[in-house]
């Protein structure tokens, strides 16, 4: 069996390099270990190549920054996927025995902080043109996740926009019919945006896949993006693919949302699934990703997220190859304040979200089911 089974599962993450967190307010510093086993029950030894020990780095930016705490096999060397996701290689072993097991596990130290929420004023939007044609050039064609060139999704996005002139004016049309006709529904793979549009249903990233390629079609540029959302009452044990895939998850669970350049604010995350109102500019006033306890992980561009999570999918279920996935936060300070006065220890961050998560697998490609998620019981 192709050894890029293990490759899609680890293949993931982006990191705009080191930046110091500036944001005064509240915040939290997270310890969390994600331990993986892959377990060989075939005859035959498991060869492991480079992209098989390649595991991911959360995003740092200006209010969250990520390093490795610590992993049982060193770090080689970094590379970088086709987003410009920035990638770690381990010093694994180069296979995995017959009937045999190889475990490693690797600990991430986080620091998060609330950022402010721009003031959106309806009547302050821009129009299409005011969009800087790089970022059109970019973050507006058609990729094998996002099918701009699809005939009904450009009728729809072109019908509901018609009479409107400013960016956040037709993503709002966008949002009002998606509330209105898209469901909440899990899936054991990712859908493609005409999926999801034809039967009316899909999780986080189904419908934010929907709202992406729908704001491709209308220029306005726009992504996908992943990250994990901390929360005391996430407690999930699950098996699936055929028992071939089997994650536990305490304090920790995985979500995605919609990014989408909207002048003149620039890029704002809209939540299809975490926002309870069904008001739609709410799916962007009160965004979670704001908060310190949503850490952003990878973006989702030109990456073929549906169809190589499709595909690890059957490439696990047909090999001799089990892996568990176990996700835990063990520590959680909160920083009262960026400089760090009065910080207090904590068990977990309560958020007040839902009491399980669904998450079924660690990472997007083999394991994008593991942010399937932390709102699935309050829908």
């Amino acid at each position: 069996m192709c050894s890029k089974v293990i490759a899609t599962l680890l293949a993931i993450v982006i990191v705009v390099g080191p930046i110091p967190a500036v944001f005064a307010g509240k915040g939290s510093r997270y310890l969390y270990v994600s331990t993986y086993i892959f377990e060989n029950r075939g005859a035959e030894a498991f060869n492991l190549t480079e992209d098989d020990a390649t595991i991911p780095l959360f995003q740092s930016n200006s209010w969250q920054t990520v390093r490795v705490h610590n992993a049982t096999y060193s770090m080689v060397r970094e590379r970088l996927d086709d987003d410009g996701n920035r990638l770690t290689v381990l010093d694994l072993p180069s296979k995995v025995p017959p009937d045999s097991s190889l475990q490693f596990s690797v600990t991430f130290e986080i620091e998060s902080h609330d950022r402010p929420r721009p003031e959106i004023d309806p009547a302050e939007g821009g129009p299409t043109s005011s969009i800087p044609s790089g970022l059109v050039e970019e973050f507006c064609v058609e990729t094998e996740t996002f099918t701009v060139g699809d005939g009904e999704i450009q009728a729809l996005s072109r019908m509901l926009t018609a009479d409107e002139t400013s960016v956040l004016g037709r993503v709002n049309r966008l949002l009002g019919w998606l509330i209105e006709n898209v469901s909440y529904s899990y899936w054991e793979v990712p859908r493609y945006p005409n999926e999801t549009l034809a039967e009316g249903r899909g999780d986080c990233d189904d419908q934010a896949i929907l709202l992406v390629t729908m704001c491709r079609a209308l220029g306005i540029p726009a992504i996908l993006q992943v990250g994990v959302i901390f929360q005391e009452g996430i407690e999930s044990e699950r098996s699936s693919w055929g028992g071939h895939l089997n994650v536990e998850q305490r304090g920790v669970g995985w979500h995605g949302w919609a990014l989408v350049y909207i002048p003149p604010w620039g890029w704002l995350p809209i939540d299809m699934t975490m926002v309870t109102s069904r008001d739609p500019l709410s799916r962007i006033t009160e965004a979670p990703e704001y908060k310190h306890h949503v850490v952003t992980c990878f973006n989702v561009s030109m990456l073929e997220y549906v169809g190589d999570s499709r595909r690890s999918r059957a490439r696990l279920m047909s090999s001799d190859l089990y892996i568990s996935i176990s996700d835990k936060v063990v520590s959680n300070v909160v920083i009262e304040d960026s400089s760090g006065a009065g910080w207090t220890e904590t068990p977990y961050l309560i958020l007040g979200l839902s009491a399980g998560s669904v998450a079924v697998v660690i990472i997007f490609f083999l394991g994008r089911r593991r942010m399937r998620r932390v709102e699935e019981d309050i829908l």
